[in-house]
């Protein structure tokens, strides 16, 4: 079976997890200092700060946005359940905008009719890596005063406009848990428009307290409350070892994306629209079939992992309160009824990328 995912283990990582435990410093310090830098580097923002978690990336966003009980937040519904629950565990009320079912990408016309006076903030995901209309986001947000978060989980070297996603918007939040381009087994990083806000994170992530304080952190007085959502040197000597691979991981994503834009023709099945403002990081290849079920069967007995991924999150019980109506989120019934991925990362051969083409192309 070609898997839909695939780890990337880089080489000599065992020996390099057991030098950091060798030397007894693995919480957060050299390498995690390191991996910050680096990946700050990469995505063109010197405002970056590593987390344990995306999902910690996002739950800080939430502390950044002010967001509180009696809040509104516009958000996404086809994502993960961790874009959303930071913020209702803060007492927001979720408010579902409609996505676009040519790209799977939050609709900025749907968002537009739902500010209120009550919005903190807009949420909006790279649905497989294919950035969403930054500009009208940003741009309804500004006149309402209000942030943006981009959930980058899946967008780990898109662009848009040519530029790296990671800048763009006030917060960018990326993932390194396991099936991403890049793992650290688990972690994440959030990325800030301005310097002040990144040190309010840096602090915010370590319990509220300065770790590059001169003296003794018991000396500290903490005058906002904060978690424990820093990586440590365990995970980040991963990281710094991924990110010598990361343009070969990312290329390969992007080679077998076109090949499949090129060469899938079957009237079956339709593929994503592609935007000419950005490029996407190609994490999943995302096709929409009125019979996915018994498409994806088909693939099963032809070798070929698939599977939707995300769900609409309006439909989880915990979120019932904010419950709409299909008729009210045409879009995202039409995508979400439909939608399924097949494997197009790094591991996949040219044998197996023609083979899935053909697969595809006789269903």
């Amino acid at each position: 079976m070609i898997p839909l995912f695939k780890v990337h283990t880089p080489e000599g990582v065992a020996e390099k997890v057991s030098e950091v435990w060798s030397s007894g410093f693995v919480t957060e310090g050299e390498y995690s200092d390191k991996f910050e830098s680096m990946f700050g580097e990469y995505v063109q923002n010197p405002n970056t700060s590593l987390v344990n978690s995306c999902t910690s990336a996002l739950a800080l966003t939430s502390r950044m946005c002010d967001v509180g009980p009696g809040d509104e937040v516009i958000t996404t519904p086809m994502t993960c359940m961790a874009t959303n629950e930071p913020y209702f565990n803060d007492g927001a009320k979720l408010v579902w905008a409609d996505i676009d079912p040519s790209t799977g990408n939050i609709d900025p016309e749907s968002v537009k009719k739902l500010i209120t006076p009550r919005t903190k903030a807009i949420v909006g995901v790279h649905w497989a890596g294919q950035p969403f209309d930054i500009d009208a986001i940003n741009q309804i947000a500004s006149d309402a005063g209000i942030k943006v978060v981009e959930d980058a989980a899946h967008a780990l070297g898109a662009t848009y406009r040519g530029i790296p996603i990671g800048s763009h918007s006030d917060y960018v939040c990326f993932s390194f848990q396991a099936i991403k381009h890049i793992t650290t087994a688990d972690g994440g990083a959030i990325c800030s428009k301005t310097s002040e806000d990144d040190q309010r994170i840096k602090s915010l992530r370590w319990f509220g307290l300065n770790r590059k304080y001169q003296g003794s952190k018991w000396e500290q007085d903490i005058t906002e409350s904060g978690f424990k959502y820093h990586m440590n040197n365990t995970n980040a000597i991963v990281g710094i070892l991924q990110m010598n691979h990361v343009h070969d991981i990312i290329g390969a994503h992007k080679e077998n994306y076109k090949f499949y834009n090129e060469n899938i023709t079957n009237s079956k099945v339709t593929k994503m629209r592609v935007d000419p403002k950005s490029e996407s990081s190609c994490w999943i290849y995302t096709l929409l079939t009125k019979n996915r079920g018994e498409f994806q069967e088909y693939l099963a007995k032809n070798g070929i992992a698939s599977d939707p991924v995300h769900v609409r999150n309006d439909n989880y019980s915990v979120f019932k309160e904010f419950k709409k109506t299909d008729a009210e989120l045409p879009g995202s019934l039409e995508f979400c009824s439909q939608h399924i991925n097949i494997p197009v990362g790094w591991w996949l051969t040219e044998k197996d990328r023609e083979h899935i083409v053909d697969v595809v192309n006789r269903y």
